[in-house]
């Protein structure tokens, strides 16, 4: 699922990404990004991504919690279905990655994608953005708006020699994700090795979804206005799913939006995540503003007909 898509994709792609968030107020924060040098290399030529993407993609969210759907052809790659278990850390371990964390934040923040790029490993390249050329960071970064940090808690040390810790932060428009965010340690550098994403605590209001074939099915769908929303989203279809919110320019329909050669101005994205057949995801939008929004997803079936051409959108009244 995770397919780089351009141009409004990459704004997507981070979009889906818990560490590529934003806040008003940021605790820890990095103002610089240090990041080592990458080895000599450059951007796959522009063409040849583009050949790789279809007409739906260019209106899909690509969410960071699925590293299965990049998994190479033959090969299933496991997901948690929760926070990985560790030892508290001591001091200095917390220390180190709750700076780890906030440099990342702050390469991002600079729009510095190489930087970042040569802060995590290529693991997470892979699962994060469907890459394996640390130099196509330079697309993911267009159009970024920026991000800051809420916090860092729970720092872990693991069996399997990483360490981890739990991070809180906004992303754009509204976004709020909760993740646990695990480092390698090479040569003594820390390295993004992989996300879990981790329920909302303490929102203003839950909301409970279920992702069908092919409907969205919402404990409510009307909240209030500039409070914490959670989404708990679970996929009960045959299908993998996402759970996407944006907001539509007055008169312009999903699927003319989705026609379009080019997103239609105006158009305001929010947020959302990907679950497979069985699995769970969750995300907080914070302070809507009144008025009406729109829940899709754009994921292709088999076929190639994009959910939301089957029926599967709803509207989130935010009042």
């Amino acid at each position: 699922m995770r397919r780089i898509m351009l141009p409004l994709a990459v704004l997507l792609a981070l979009i889906g990404s818990p560490l590529l968030l934003a806040a008003q107020d940021a605790s820890p924060s990095a103002t610089t990004c240090e990041a080592p040098d990458l080895p000599p290399g450059t951007p796959t030529p522009m063409k040849d991504l583009m050949s790789e993407a279809t007409p739906a993609d260019d209106m899909a969210c690509m969410d960071m919690a699925s590293p299965a759907a990049d998994a190479p052809p033959g090969e299933t790659l496991e997901i948690p279905s929760g926070p990985i278990s560790g030892e508290p850390a001591d001091e200095e371990t917390t220390a180190r990655v709750t700076a780890a964390v906030a440099n990342l934040v702050a390469c991002l923040d600079a729009g510095d994608g190489l930087g970042f790029a040569a802060l995590v490993t290529p693991a997470y390249l892979q699962s994060s953005f469907g890459i394996t050329n640390p130099y196509d960071m330079v697309y993911v970064m267009e159009g970024f708006p920026g991000i800051s940090l809420i916090s860092v808690e729970n720092v872990l040390v693991h069996s399997d020699g990483r360490v981890s810790g739990e991070v809180m932060n906004q992303f754009g428009k509204a976004q709020v994700d909760r993740f646990q965010a695990l480092f390698v340690d090479e040569d003594g550098q820390l390295l993004l090795d992989e996300e879990i994403l981790l329920p909302i605590e303490n929102a203003d209001v839950t909301i409970e979804v279920s992702l069908v074939d092919f409907a969205f099915e919402m404990s409510e769908n009307t909240v209030p206005a500039d409070a914490m929303v959670a989404f708990n989203v679970s996929n009960d279809g045959d299908y993998d799913h996402e759970f996407f919110v944006m907001r539509l320019p007055e008169g312009v329909t999903v699927e003319e939006a989705l026609e379009a050669p080019e997103p239609p101005e105006g158009v305001e994205l929010f947020g959302g995540v990907y679950a497979e057949p069985g699995q769970t995801a969750s995300l907080a939008l914070n302070g809507l503003a009144p008025g009406t929004y729109t829940v899709v997803c754009f994921i292709d079936d088999p076929d190639g007909v994009p959910h939301v051409m089957r029926g599967m959108v709803a509207e989130l009244i935010v009042e």
